[in-house]
């Protein structure tokens, strides 16, 4: 999400100035590779770039291929197969090993229409398929995603899963939500922050403030982190979450198992069977101070988002990209 953003700013900028620009997208992969289909790297006529397509050992030769679209004023694909074992070929000695194929866009009008679709789908709050058809007549659409689907790429055609932008609700304004607004911002994820509002530094990279008294509306893509330090202002978010029948895709509570029984003595259901809640909060990462366990909470969103379990992965027994 935060490449996207950036190429949608930078796009901007360059219109401004007049200056050229070229898109290169990676549309297929076949194996190992540092970036999946839908990586972007979008390059300015004098060969700045933003975003990427690897991890820095391809740019090199996709700036040259790019000044060459620009040039001709003509697609161009490109496959590096990383997996050759010829000295002259160009991958050898790179980590990955697998087939890239990468495609370049010259035409400022078309990436414009990307661009165009990028943002209605940044400021949705749902998951989208976007279809690039390069065949014939340029077309390009954005429809909603009931379900997440692989990245697809025949006919000319691209084809993209577009997750639903993150979005996080933060209750509490001690300076431990401080440390998780800052690295979330770092991933461009939406922090709706609730607190007490006298008490909520005013130039925190935050998508909105809201007191706990009216904070609006959870929708149940989105995830929870309850940082407040008050056991009695968790009851009252619990309840409304329950009374709301909102059940976000995540509900972390901060504190140990001990403060979580208090919690669960005020209600007589059994609250995580009503909601899906994790306390402790965060991954077992041995965190102390509020950056390093800001870090355990955002990496265990992450793996509930992207259905993993969190572990090494020198430990997993399938592929890292499935």
């Amino acid at each position: 999400m935060k490449e996207l953003i950036q190429i949608i700013q930078q796009v901007k900028e360059l219109q401004k100035t007049e200056r050229k620009f070229v898109l290169a997208t990676v549309v297929q992969v076949d194996g190992s590779a540092y970036r999946r289909p839908g990586a972007r790297m979008l390059i300015s006529e004098e060969g700045d770039w933003w975003g990427g397509i690897s991890g820095g050992c391809l740019e090199g030769d996709i700036l040259k291929k790019a000044q060459l679209a620009l040039y001709s004023q003509e697609y161009k694909s490109i496959t590096y197969d990383t997996r050759e074992e010829d000295p002259f070929a160009l991958g050898i000695g790179l980590g990955c090993q697998g087939v890239i194929e990468i495609h370049i866009n010259p035409f400022q009008d078309q990436i414009n229409q990307l661009v165009t679709a990028l943002e209605d789908h940044i400021q949705g709050n749902v998951a989208h398929t976007l279809s690039i058809c390069y065949a014939g007549d340029f077309q390009i659409s954005l429809e909603e995603a009931a379900e997440s689907h692989a990245s697809k790429w025949a006919e000319d055609t691209f084809t993209e899963f577009l997750p639903a932008p993150m979005t996080v609700w933060l209750f509490g304004n001690q300076f431990d939500s401080h440390a998780f607004i800052h690295q979330a911002a770092l991933l461009s994820w939406r922090v709706n922050w609730v607190g007490i509002l006298s008490k909520m530094k005013a130039n925190l990279p935050v998508n909105g403030r809201s007191s706990y008294e009216d904070f609006g509306t959870i929708k149940n893509s989105d995830y929870v982190v309850m940082m407040t330090h008050d056991l009695d202002k968790d009851v009252k978010i619990l309840q409304r979450l329950i009374e709301l029948h909102t059940k976000p895709a995540y509900v972390g509570i901060l504190g140990p198992k001990k403060r979580f029984e208090k919690l669960q003595n005020h209600f007589e259901a059994d609250l995580v069977t009503q909601l899906p809640i994790a306390t402790p909060i965060g991954l077992d990462l041995g965190a102390e101070g509020p950056e390093e366990i800001a870090i355990s909470i955002l990496a265990e969103i992450l793996s509930i988002k992207n259905n993993r379990n969190g572990q090494r992965l020198h430990l997993r027994d399938r592929a890292i990209h499935e």
